[in-house]
């Protein structure tokens, strides 16, 4: 788990002096947090599933900064540095033929009845796949 090593991570950063991985380190950190005090929170609900979707939110937030940034002709140099530590902590994106494989391996034909259980499983086998491209590969393999 993630969370289990941030404050590991924040020592070691500090001791290197590593200003841009203690940033991002406290931003995970902070992000954890504000999902650990919101209304409803559940300490099972808390798991390596959901940690990787609150990386990936930070991800796609951070893409987006740099994008914003590059319009405006911004240097972009600290944040891609930032977004590349974010991303080092993020599990490898499946390909399309991995998750093919993982579809068929879960053992329910591809269909739209079986879509919960297909989820499940390749969501278990890869935290960080994409829903919505499992969704278009089971559309597609009917």
């Amino acid at each position: 788990m993630i969370r289990e090593n941030i404050n590991k991570e924040i020592a070691n950063a500090m001791k290197s002096k590593d200003a841009n991985r203690l940033y991002v380190l406290k931003m995970i950190k902070a992000k954890f947090l504000e999902y650990k005090t919101s209304k409803g929170f559940k300490e099972s609900d808390f798991n390596d599933v959901k940690e990787i979707s609150i990386l990936m939110k930070m991800e796609k937030t951070w893409k987006d900064e740099i994008d914003m940034f590059i319009k405006a002709n911004r240097d972009v140099t600290e944040l891609t540095e930032r977004l590349n530590i974010l991303q080092s902590f993020l599990p490898k994106i499946p390909s399309y033929e991995e998750l093919k494989q993982a579809i068929i391996d879960s053992g329910y034909e591809p269909k739209p009845q079986n879509m919960k259980h297909i989820m499940s499983y390749v969501k278990d086998k890869y935290p960080a796949a994409d829903g919505g491209k499992v969704i278009e590969i089971i559309k597609q393999m009917n």
